[in-house]
């Protein structure tokens, strides 16, 4: 199966000078081209290979979203480590258990910050650590022309672990296969339609590999509202997926360089929709019906709302989406009947879902259990998604209710 980074090393060889990621530190603004990256991407991997990581170890990223953790992201990924990103607003006790249960051989830090300060007890448990800089010295690894080797993991093996704050008690962990990985990163390409030589304003590190496979810019890592302010007046980027409240911001001045927007916390509010509705001259506005990857857009001109039931669109060709009608409660999927795409309004129930692509999802483990680790591997078993609705004559899904998750 062929490793993610061997498509960045061809991004690199079709746009070597277009920039791959912008970010901004106390320096100012950066700029790293494609080719840059890559060969960035070859001298962190040498790196981690010098501190002993191999195939299938685990590594923990504890560094704000910027150049240097994207690419020892992308330089565990090419040495066939399983990087784990982590929220930086995790709740202290679960993030511990969840570093204790993972065991991770590597972590990397920055010399001051979140993870360094605040978990000096669970790091000392790990046996190495790379403390890294905001600004670095860029002449080893621009110099650097042999390709590090890029090891190739197999398709069920772990590839990627995001720690991420579900609720304001709880991490949930989420895996993904190599699989897994390759097909998401797929999905989003198709989902979000991107597009190389296109700016794209983004945070999410599935959405900046997809970026990375399409040949987009990624504007990643601004910290405050004053500071994204002057990334999008200096780089105009021309689209950008994100929540409601950030887009409404990023819309709020007469004239916006955003050409695509994605809204991903959609359904909204009518009041939210009115107002969207009033920027429409400005960008092409879609709404995703979004978890780990977007599962369904609509486009904002193709809203509907009738009564409490809101349109959600038309699922993606690789999501296999069903209602299933709980007759009584603690019964199994397989026991729920089970209504077809193209139901009546009346045949509501919640909506389960199915695909290749979905990350595993997990509450914290027994850790009494000597060696047990989260599991990365899909089963391919339908998945609760905690919302229900129906789906009319033309298969599309209509959201009568959402519930927490």
């Amino acid at each position: 199966m062929m490793n993610f980074v061997e498509t960045l090393r061809k991004r690199s060889e079709l746009q070597p000078g277009v920039p791959a990621l912008i970010d901004r530190c106390l320096s100012g603004d950066r700029v790293l081209t494609y080719s840059g990256l890559n060969r960035l991407v070859d001298y962190l991997s040498f790196e981690l290979r010098e501190k002993k990581v191999g195939s299938g170890d685990r590594i923990l990223i504890g560094i704000d979203p910027s150049q240097e953790m994207y690419s020892y992201l992308l330089a565990a990924l090419q040495i066939g480590a399983v990087p784990i990103l982590c929220d930086h607003s995790a709740p202290h006790d679960e993030f511990v258990s969840w570093v204790g249960a993972l065991e991770p051989k590597v972590y990397i830090i920055p010399k001051r910050g979140w993870v360094g300060s605040h978990f000096e007890g669970v790091l000392r448990k790990i046996p190495s650590k790379i403390c890294v800089g905001q600004v670095r010295s860029q002449v080893r690894w621009l110099r650097l022309g042999k390709l590090g080797a890029v090891e190739d993991r197999p398709e069920r093996s772990a590839a990627l672990i995001c720690l991420v704050r579900e609720t304001p008690h709880h991490l949930t962990f989420r895996g993904w296969s190599q699989d897994q990985l390759r097909q998401g990163v797929q999905l989003l390409v198709s989902q979000l339609k991107l597009k190389a030589g296109e700016i794209d304003l983004c945070a999410s590190p599935l959405h900046v590999l997809g970026n990375l496979a399409a040949g987009l810019t990624s504007m990643i890592g601004a910290r405050s509202r004053r500071s994204l302010q002057h990334q999008v007046e200096k780089f105009k980027p021309t689209r950008t997926a994100a929540e409601s409240p950030v887009v409404r911001r990023l819309l709020r001045r007469p004239f916006s360089p955003f050409h695509r927007v994605f809204i991903i916390d959609a359904p909204l509010e009518p009041e939210q929709i009115d107002y969207f509705a009033g920027r429409m001259q400005h960008a092409d506005i879609e709404l995703i019906f979004y978890d780990d990857l977007p599962l369904a857009a609509l486009p904002l001109k193709e809203y509907e709302r009738k009564g409490a039931a809101t349109l959600v669109g038309n699922f993606h060709a690789t999501v296999e989406a069903r209602v299933s009608v709980q007759e009584k409660r603690g019964t199994s999927m397989a026991e729920r009947p089970e209504v077809p795409m193209g139901s009546k309004p009346d045949e509501t129930g919640e909506l389960f879902i199915r695909g290749a692509f979905l990350p595993d999802r997990q509450r914290l483990i027994d850790l009494s259990k000597k060696g047990s680790h989260p599991s990365v591997a899909s089963n391919g078993n339908w998945r609760s998604t905690g919302v229900f609705g129906y789906f009319d004559d033309r298969s599309r899904f209509w959201l009568t209710e959402r519930a927490t998750r």
